[in-house]
């Protein structure tokens, strides 16, 4: 097959100096086996075998701009610890391109040591990579603003790691996400007292990622949409039933996309207590922590931004934050259930109340009830089954004050699969790859969730 690239792939990060990144340098892999290529970016689908591992396990690629490979600078505070030594350890951002005039980052993972790797080896373990790609897919397909996973490819080296059995194999991954400018890229420049560069960011972001004009372009309007972004991605956590794990500053980045995944869980039965990662001793993290967590990083870049805007009016957009979660949340919950919300809000409440209930009493999944009351009354009327499931409930009277969204028809609701992406399922998956070197499970899985994508968006769901 001839490759073709049907976009332009810029230099990364031209409205930026050198005191935003290192250069780093290209790694060699003992070998490069394509494990996943995400065929949903025309962008990319017709390259060839060779060139698609020269871009995106080599990268050294005639596509690739002359300034490439660049590792960001940032800190983060780490469950919240500020560690003033972190970096793009394992990746760099290779290139950028523009999609309906918005402009995104291929940015790597295991890619190799960086000037930010300290005592790592800057790798990526196959595992991880395989987690991040079912992941990352799953949660788009579901309509929760994501990055996308692109490439992944094993790089037959043995890695050591405490929290897998070891030697395990290696990866790289390329993802694409709208930004990787993350809250702790302006905590490192606020360490480092350097204001001027604060300001080149925060105007930087402004014109290339949020498309202010001159005039809109301030730190107050900035400020204001990172809180309105945050406070988004913090409301779709919440109702996709979705608990990331490691919500430290360097996780969020400041357009609210949810990213770098690495002890993350999907909601099994409903259950607030939910923990992600193992060495999270004290559920800082836990699932109906996540409100608050995310709310506490934007309150460190709010003490930044009093660099540029005066604290009353920081206070006032910070005092938006749960306003907008809760009006996200409300958007997002009759969203999933295809309902209209009510004029009244007390009734919206009471319904999300009552849902609530039922996913904290009832047996079954969390994915499940939401699947099989999605639609209200006119889904009761033609599946009665659904009635008698949850015969505990007085569902007629639960949904008497919504009617279904649109006048969508109620019988392709019932076609819509039910999904899920659980700890035991993906352990499945590994368990086929790491004994018997079958990707089939992996690969009818991502299947399963492009055909599940395409449902969802097919019912305004997506």
């Amino acid at each position: 097959m001839k490759s073709e690239l049907k976009t332009q792939l810029l230099s990364p990060y031209k409205f930026l100096s050198d005191k935003f990144y290192k250069k780093s340098k290209s790694p060699s892999f003992p070998e490069y086996k394509i494990r996943f290529r995400n065929n949903n970016f025309e962008e990319f689908t017709k390259l060839n075998k060779k060139d698609w591992v020269n871009l995106f396990g080599k990268f050294e690629s005639e596509y690739l701009p002359s300034n490439s490979n660049l590792a960001m600078k940032y800190h983060g505070h780490q469950f919240r610890v500020y560690n003033s030594e972190i970096g793009d350890g394992r990746g760099f951002t290779i290139a950028q391109f523009y999609k309906d005039k918005k402009l995104f980052d291929l940015g790597t993972k295991g890619s190799g040591k960086t000037v930010f790797s300290r005592s790592g080896d800057g790798r990526l373990t196959l595992k991880g990579g395989v987690r991040e790609v079912l992941c990352s897919s799953y949660l788009e397909a579901m309509g929760l603003k994501t990055s996308r996973s692109l490439s992944l490819i094993e790089t037959g080296e043995d890695l050591y790691r405490g929290d897998e059995p070891s030697p395990t194999r290696s990866c790289v991954l390329v993802r694409i996400s709208h930004s990787h400018i993350r809250i702790g890229t302006f905590q490192y420049h606020a360490y480092h007292q350097d204001n001027h560069s604060l300001e080149k960011l925060i105007k930087s972001v402004g014109k290339y990622y949020f498309s202010f004009s001159d005039a809109e372009n301030t730190p107050l309007n900035f400020f204001s949409l990172v809180v309105q972004n945050c406070a988004k991605l913090a409301a779709s956590y919440n109702i996709f039933g979705f608990v990331h794990g490691v919500l430290n500053t360097d996780n969020i980045n400041i357009t609210g996309e949810s990213f770098d995944y690495g002890p993350y869980r999907m909601m099994e039965k409903y259950d607030p207590e939910k923990v992600a990662a193992y060495f999270d001793h004290s559920g800082l993290y836990k699932f109906s922590n996540q409100v608050d967590s995310i709310f506490w990083n934007v309150q460190q870049l709010a003490s930044i931004m009093t660099l540029f805007i005066e604290k009353e009016l920081i206070i006032e957009e910070l005092k938006k934050y749960i306003e907008l979660y809760n009006k996200e949340v409300i958007k997002l919950f009759f969203k999933r259930l295809s309902l209209k919300p009510s004029k009244l809000q007390l009734h919206n409440q009471k319904l999300l109340n009552d849902v609530y209930e039922i996913l904290l009493k009832s047996p079954y999944l969390y994915e499940e009830v939401y699947n099989d009351l999605r639609g209200g009354r006119q889904r009761l009327n033609i599946q009665t089954e659904i009635k008698r499931k949850y015969k505990n409930y007085d569902l007629d009277s639960i949904f008497k004050n919504h009617e279904i969204f649109n006048n969508l028809d109620v019988k392709s609701l019932t076609q819509i699969p039910k999904e899920t992406l659980l700890y035991d399922e993906i352990e499945k998956i590994w368990h086929n790859i790491d004994n018997n070197d079958d990707w089939s499970l992996f690969n009818k899985k991502i299947d399963s969730i492009n055909i599940f994508k395409q449902v969802n968006i097919n019912h305004g769901l997506g």
